[in-house]
């Protein structure tokens, strides 16, 4: 199978592979297991979770070249230079802003897929930060507790806050009302949402994990992630051996279906590994 120099724009910097191609795969087909290889190897596309990839034949400022068709029919020759890189992140400055936009468009779909659990109340831009304020809505959490008892509370208000050096540091959310769980803090609200960040994580993925972690269904009782080592005591003493939790499996929609299929609200979601080997 012919080989072809690729370089990929990651969030490292540029990677150097020899890709395989066939003659009669389309770009796109062999996009979809290459970036899912990617991944496995550590490695994320800049902007891959907001924007559509594309591929340059001859560096930066060469031919872009159309996915739908195959290398061959486009003049590409094996052992050729081929450049993936995603369009947002060409422009310099306006990264974080269009980043921004991005989400802004992906938390109104899923609050279009998702009318009763998701109000979207209000956004407010400072120098410092950018926030979405956010309300779920038939998402049950504890309060807290009474005696033995917990108060359970359905809505839940979220600042869902994008700092001045975001994208490199990940999305931040607070819950305005008191919520008893071993990954939010009591004090300020703040949920522990990413174990690890990356750079694709979204509003989407911050909205799904709040809800999950408000019902229990995300628990991580590891040092370094709790915030309320009250409510972790609790949940390993006694809400887990009485099986009190979790509060509900219901989880929002975050796919939707067209034309028989199934696709996810984050474009950069579609791409899923092969079991095929592609990156040598």
């Amino acid at each position: 199978m012919p080989h072809y120099q690729v370089y990929f724009d990651t969030v490292e910097g540029e990677k150097k592979y020899d890709v395989d191609f066939g003659d009669d795969e389309t770009i796109e087909q062999v996009l979809r297991d290459i970036v899912g290889e990617l991944s496995e190897r550590g490695h994320v596309i800049r902007g891959l979770a907001v924007s559509d990839l594309k591929v340059i034949w001859g560096g930066r400022e060469g031919r872009e070249l159309d996915l739908s068709r195959t290398l061959p029919e486009q003049g590409v020759r094996p052992n050729d230079v081929l450049r993936v890189l995603s369009e947002v992140y060409e422009g310099g400055g306006t990264l974080r802003r269009d980043r921004i936009e991005k989400e802004w468009t992906f938390l109104s779909r899923l609050a279009e897929r998702n009318p009763e659990y998701v109000e979207m109340c209000d956004r407010v831009s400072s120098p410092v930060e950018e926030v979405f304020r956010v309300r779920l809505h038939r998402s049950p959490g504890i309060e807290g507790l009474a005696g033995r008892s917990m108060r359970r509370r359905d809505v839940h208000t979220l600042r869902l806050a994008f700092t001045r050096f975001y994208p490199e540091m990940p999305i931040e959310c607070y819950v305005e009302e008191p919520l008893f769980h071993p990954n939010v803090k009591p004090q300020s609200g703040f949920v522990c949402l990413w174990e690890q960040a990356n750079t694709r994580d979204t509003v989407i993925q911050a909205l799904a994990r709040t809800q999950a972690i408000a019902a229990y269904r995300m628990v991580n009782t590891r040092s370094v992630h709790q915030m309320n080592r009250d409510a972790a005591a609790w949940y390993q003493s006694v809400a887990v051996p009485q099986n009190l939790v979790p509060l509900t499996w219901d989880e929002l929609r975050v796919f939707d279906l067209r034309d028989g299929q199934f696709r996810w609200l984050e474009p950069g979601r579609q791409l899923a590994a092969s079991t095929r080997a592609r990156l040598n």
